[in-house]
């Protein structure tokens, strides 16, 4: 394969540089076995290089040092193109303080039909690692490196010391993914470039350089919201501006990760572009949110200490790739949403003690667990939840739960079922719905939202707007109460008549599902008609054990008991079942409980599934 460095005159220096490895034969051979490997003796020597998702290798070569990069195909062969023509464009240009600028423009290895490799020269320590990275640079020689590169038409957001190198007589610039090409001349870049200039070279000199004071951003009326921005507006206000959304994406941002007073040690700058790649998008950016708001609210060392314990969390988590994600993904969330609760969780245990005993409950079945765990998970999701609303001002919606953690038993093969609602939201604030169901995921707990709730309308308001399936009526509850508490749904919809609960729902007319899942289902649906019908008790209980402590109220003894033996049987059923359905014949004790369970419902009066 010949190399793909050669082009434009002054494309001879960056061949050069590369040393054209992109034709060494075996090249990918080499690029694939080190990549088979776990990375160990191929990291870059680089402190403050983070590479959790294990994309960069450094390898040696038929006697040349080399850095690899893995990206997908076409994404590679964007980012060699506007290296290439970078290097075109920044032909020749000498800074103070700089020398002359020089762009690596890699080789392009393809490894298969999607993945590629960019193969660049290893060029030693960044300007953000070297000891002697100040050495005689100057704000207003940053501001003038930075313009010219610009005036050259590249508006380059990674012109930031990780991406530079500097030597003898020169500085060599790499990472070209994210560059622009504009017209030459242009004076004003983009608020998002001015805002990572700003924070990568403020992170050089460990305090706030201000060049977004110096540098005037240009304009958009309505500019494209990118991943970040686009997550933040779902949290913010509806009908805000592109360029509102935008200002405070940067407000926020800044506040973040330009440089905590006083230490050098720990780079907020580095955790936050980490936090991208360690976290979900949604967690990522509320990365940015909370420890903004931690540094307002909270004050210069509360922000200064949650960064430096992500810092810490970092360099325990090993070499890169997908463990060392997995690594980083639990102690990084809990160490953000215990920071930012602290103030509302004085004399409360630690969300890392209650992630500690979900762990220990995860081996453990039966129903004892069951209800232990769903105690764990109820108290986990209320501290996620409004943690999240306190940080993103989403205070005005209430927190309800429903489904098996709701009545109190969490089996193994169950989600924690909740929403996060309000008359506003009817529905849900599907947003903050989805950063709760992620820092969950993180902790352990499955978790679901209003996305998956039932949508037939048994229980209907009087205007029509509001409805509710009856047997997620009969669960709605909200954190720290036993009894029914359904919050503002219970002043928009009037709870179902004694005709409607005494009627198969909706989907009880859709017929019977013969899996252990549905019947688990099904016995709390017969145990709930019971309490909600003839209970004296005012609001009933939602969960299960209080509401089979008053079956010997409601009726004879040995129908109490029978109902409590086959509650108990459908949850055994339902956690030692196969998630599926035999695929040959059928369930045999699936088949017995649901005909004693008809046998039941008759002697009771009470209605059920229909058997189509």
């Amino acid at each position: 394969m010949a190399s793909l460095l050669c082009g434009a005159r002054e494309g001879s220096e960056v061949s050069r540089l590369s040393g054209g490895a992109g034709g060494s034969p075996g090249i990918a051979a080499a690029i694939r076995a080190v990549f088979a490997g776990d990375g160990e003796g191929h990291a870059l020597n680089d402190p403050k290089f983070g590479d959790v998702t294990g994309a960069v290798r450094r390898l040696r070569h038929e006697g040349r040092d080399l850095v690899v990069k893995l990206r997908a195909r076409t994404a590679a062969h964007a980012e060699r193109a506007l290296a290439s023509e970078a290097a075109r464009r920044l032909g020749a240009l000498t800074m103070d303080g700089f020398g002359r600028i020089v762009v690596c423009v890699p080789d392009l290895v393809p490894l298969d039909d999607r993945t590629a490799a960019l193969v660049s020269p290893y060029l030693g320590i960044p300007l953000s690692a070297s000891t002697d990275g100040l050495a005689g640079l100057s704000t207003e020689e940053i501001e003038d490196l930075l313009l010219a590169v610009l005036g050259r038409g590249v508006e380059a957001s990674g012109c930031i010391p990780r991406n530079m190198f500097r030597q003898s007589g020169r500085t060599v610039l790499i990472d070209w993914e994210d560059a622009l090409l504009v017209p030459a001349g242009t004076a004003a870049p983009g608020a998002l470039t001015v805002m990572k200039w700003d924070i990568g070279w403020s992170d050089l000199f460990g305090r706030d350089l201000g060049l977004r004071r110096r540098i005037t951003a240009g304009s958009v009326d309505e500019p494209t919201l990118d991943g970040f921005e686009s997550v933040l507006a779902a949290w913010l206000p509806a009908g805000l501006a592109a360029q509102e959304v935008r200002r405070r994406g940067i407000e926020l941002t800044l506040a973040s990760e330009l440089p905590a007073a006083g230490s050098k040690s720990a780079s907020a700058a580095r955790l936050g572009h980490l936090a991208e790649d360690v976290l979900s998008p949604g967690l990522g950016v509320f990365h940015t949110v909370l420890t903004s708001r931690l540094r307002a609210d909270q004050g210069e060392d509360a922000y200064a200490d949650l960064i430096h314990r992500l810092d810490a969390l970092t360099e325990c988590a090993g070499s890169g790739g997908s463990r060392r994600l997995e690594r980083l993904r639990r102690p990084w969330v809990l160490a953000m949403f215990s920071t930012a609760e602290r103030p509302l969780a004085a004399g409360l245990r630690s969300l890392e003690q209650l992630a500690a005993r979900l762990e220990e409950l995860r081996g453990t079945c039966g129903w004892n667990a069951a209800c232990k765990r769903a105690e764990v998970a109820e108290e986990v999701t209320a501290r996620i939840a409004r943690t999240a609303q306190a940080i993103l001002g989403l205070e005005g919606l209430e927190l309800i739960l429903r489904g098996s953690c709701a009545q109190g038993v969490l089996g193994h093969g169950s989600d924690v079922d909740f929403e996060l609602s309000s008359p506003n939201h009817p529905n849900g604030h599907r947003a903050l719905e989805d950063l709760v169901i992620e820092a969950l995921a993180c902790l352990g707990l499955a978790a679901e939202g209003s996305a998956a709730r039932p949508t037939e309308r048994d229980v209907v308001s009087a205007n029509g707007k509001f409805s509710r399936d009856l047997h997620e009526w009969f669960e709605l509850r909200r954190p720290g109460t036993d009894h029914h508490s359904p919050g503002w749904v219970a002043t928009a919809i009037a709870a179902p008549s004694t005709t409607v609960i005494s009627r198969p729902s909706e989907c009880e007319q859709q017929g019977r599902e013969l899996t252990a899942k549905y019947l688990w289902f099904e016995s709390r649906a017969l145990l709930a008609r019971l309490v909600f019908t003839r209970a004296a008790v005012t609001p009933p209980p939602v969960k299960l054990v209080p509401q089979l402590s008053l079956l010997h109220e409601l009726v004879p003894a040995d129908k109490a008991a029978e109902v409590e033996a086959l509650v108990r049987q459908a949850f055994a059923l339902r956690e030692a079942a196969d998630p599926a359905p035999p695929a040959t014949g059928p369930d045999t004790e699936v088949e017995q409980l649901a005909g004693r369970l008809d046998v039941l419902r008759r002697r009771l009066g009470l209605p059920g599934p229909l058997n189509l």
